[in-house]
């Protein structure tokens, strides 16, 4: 959802305040509830990416908005159709009232644990498994990359349907780099902004819904920047 609320103008936080009941908020909340509500599949609520992919990827869903790491199972004989491995084609997330502005994250990384008594050689490995070259052969063999190197390398981008790689390209300019609030307590906050698009998608009024959750994540985040004080 969050892509749908930069794209149309709105925010988690704006000036260190909940942003969840700004106009462009409500927008994107009652844009998003009504399309999963309308042309979602039954369930939609409770139902994750294992859950989700596979209606697309079985020609059950005319799109489908994801993580542009999974392509792969539509073009695989084992998971997707035969019409949707001929058919399936690849796109930039759309336009909103603001503009095509997707969350845009490196979701899988490589860190050092501060108590570690090897930490200059995970540096080493670090420097190697995310270098230049391996992220270009990781890019060959069909695992985007986050360099932005590889993407100006012609040669890492063939394992990719031409128009994904274009969708990628264009994607990574557009985006954002956070996908959820920037706050300590991440599931709570979820939990809180996320009740207005389970109203959204039952078809119940969004609006009040937004109010309540507006209020309770200023509250949230007050006791969350305590916490980050402390």
């Amino acid at each position: 959802w969050s892509s749908f609320l930069y794209s149309h103008g709105g925010d988690f936080v704006i000036d260190g305040e909940s942003g969840i009941g700004s106009p462009q908020a409500l927008a994107a909340y009652e844009y998003y509830g009504n399309l999963l509500g309308k042309a979602g599949p039954p369930g939609a609520t409770n139902m994750s990416l294992e859950q989700a992919m596979p209606i697309f990827a079985q020609g059950r869903a005319a799109f489908y908005i994801d993580a542009d790491a999974i392509y792969s199972n539509f073009l695989d004989p084992k998971i997707a159709s035969r019409t949707v491995r001929d058919t399936v084609g690849f796109a930039p997330f759309p336009a909103g009232p603001a503009g095509a502005r997707p969350h845009n994250i490196a979701s899988w990384s490589l860190g050092i644990n501060q108590f570690s008594l090897l930490r200059d050689d995970a540096w080493q490995f670090i420097k190697w498994a995310a270098g230049p070259e391996m992220s270009a052969a990781l890019q060959a063999d069909g695992i985007p990359g986050a360099r932005t190197s590889v993407w100006a390398n012609s040669k890492t981008l063939r394992s990719f349907p031409p128009d994904l790689a274009e969708a990628m390209r264009l994607n990574v300019k557009r985006g954002l780099g956070y996908d959820r609030p920037r706050v300590l307590q991440v599931g709570r906050a979820r939990d809180i902004v996320g009740r207005p698009l389970v109203a959204g998608i039952l078809g119940e009024s969004v609006r009040p819904v937004v109010r309540d959750a507006d209020a309770e994540f200023a509250d949230f985040l007050v006791r969350d920047n305590r916490h980050k004080e402390s």
